[in-house]
């Protein structure tokens, strides 16, 4: 690969509580709405972030496509699918032959999480103590990409990660590092996370982090201001996949591209709490270094999507990071996770989606309820996603307007 090649992002699909088209997505970001409902779980009232009506009908009529494939596969690895599916075709790689040089790293946190909760309720309900035929291959965590790859016919490199909630960037920082290497001339990169269940939120229940506040407009609040001392995560359901290719500076320019990944950051620290973020975020602030060190044009990040799931701990050890590393000045910061929840792996990926569409678009990102941000408007040009997860690991992703390429 040419040094001066850059990794850019062509297309995008997604499917969440926000919809799975462009617009829709874009028109539900243009609201004061949190896109969340009330389910119950364990005899709780919950309240989560389903996919919208809109995108579960999607759903229901992609299977269609390949219905004796597609019905077999937990819910997290069908949306991996058709977010994959969206993003393959709107980068224009369908060509009807087989593409050998495209890669696929697609993660889960959880990974099968429906199909493998009712496969062991049934093991446990069988006197014999047997598992269905189908147990094995169904549940394992490659069977997330090895889905992806069949389903569009790819014969690249196909790798399935889980790293908690930095899994999904860091499917794509591990696919940015094929593009370097010239291993590979494109990659599908992203994650899906399908947590809604029983077990799932009763694992979120142990840990006391869970909002139940389903009475209130925005029962999930990431950043709340500093007198609210309540912990509000709430979980959200969705998947995010990137068509990434290598391209120069003069086709990043004038090329038909969402997003350059300017750089990427990554970080590593020894696990002090039960969810492994130190109150310094320690590891946060090496990511951020990181990625501001290895930027690829001048200019300052203009907004960073913060992981902030709204826990009073992790939101305010990040916030403390973005201190440290940015000074008394920082960026605008935002968190998506009121309107959508946490989707786990898929985290990341989503708020990458929403950085594509702040940059495209100048989206005006504020919380609808009082925050301990106080933001001031700009243009937004780059865009740094954080992510941090269980084991005390955290990545950093810068994304920039591909015009400021332009005359390079």
């Amino acid at each position: 690969m040419k040094t001066r090649d850059l990794i850019t992002i062509k297309a995008h699909g997604s499917i969440s509580a926000l919809g799975f088209r462009n617009e829709t997505i874009l028109r539900n970001y243009g609201t004061d709405r949190a896109l969340v409902t009330s389910k119950a779980f364990n005899k709780i009232i919950y309240p989560v972030a389903s996919l919208s009506e809109e995108a579960e009908l999607f759903l229901g009529e992609f299977m269609k496509r390949d219905f004796k494939f597609l019905r077999r596969l937990d819910r997290s690895v069908l949306m991996a699918v058709a977010a994959a599916s969206l993003a393959f075709d709107a980068a224009g790689w369908a060509t009807g032959k087989r593409a050998p040089s495209i890669g696929v790293n697609i993660g889960s946190s959880r990974g099968a999480t429906d199909l493998f909760e009712r496969f062991h309720a049934d093991y446990l309900r069988s006197p014999e103590k047997s598992a269905a035929l189908m147990t094995s291959p169904l549940t394992t965590l490659g069977n997330i990409s090895s889905s992806v790859a069949h389903f569009l016919d790819i014969a690249g490199p196909v790798i399935s990660n889980s790293m908690t909630c930095t899994t999904g960037s860091q499917a794509l920082i591990n696919a940015v590092a094929w593009l370097r290497a010239g291993m590979a001339s494109k990659f599908l990169a992203g994650a899906s996370e399908a947590p809604l269940t029983g077990f799932t939120l009763a694992q979120l229940e142990a840990l006391g982090i869970c909002s139940r506040d389903v009475n209130n407009p925005y029962p999930c609040r990431p950043l709340a201001q500093a007198e609210e001392s309540e912990d509000t995560m709430i979980l959200g359901e969705g998947a995010a996949v990137f068509a990434l290719e290598r391209a120069t500076k003069a086709e990043a320019a004038h090329g038909k591209i969402e997003a350059v990944v300017e750089s990427v950051g990554y970080a590593f620290e020894k696990i002090s709490s039960p969810t492994g973020i130190s109150e310094e975020a320690n590891a946060l602030q090496k990511s951020m270094q990181m990625a501001l060190r290895n930027q690829q044009t001048d200019g300052a990040v203009d907004l960073v999507l913060m992981h902030a799931p709204g826990t009073v701990m992790g939101d305010c050890a990040e916030l403390r990071a973005i201190s440290r590393v940015f000074g008394d000045e920082p960026p605008r910061l935002f968190s998506n996770k009121w309107k959508i929840g946490h989707t786990y792996a898929a985290s990341a990926p989503l708020s990458m989606e929403l950085g594509i569409l702040a940059i495209q678009h100048q989206l005006a990102l504020d919380f609808p309820y009082p925050s301990r941000v106080h933001n001031r408007p700009g243009a937004i040009r780059k865009v740094m996603v954080n992510a941090a997860g269980f084991g005390g690991n955290a990545t950093s992703i810068i994304l920039s307007d591909p015009r400021l390429y332009a005359g390079a």
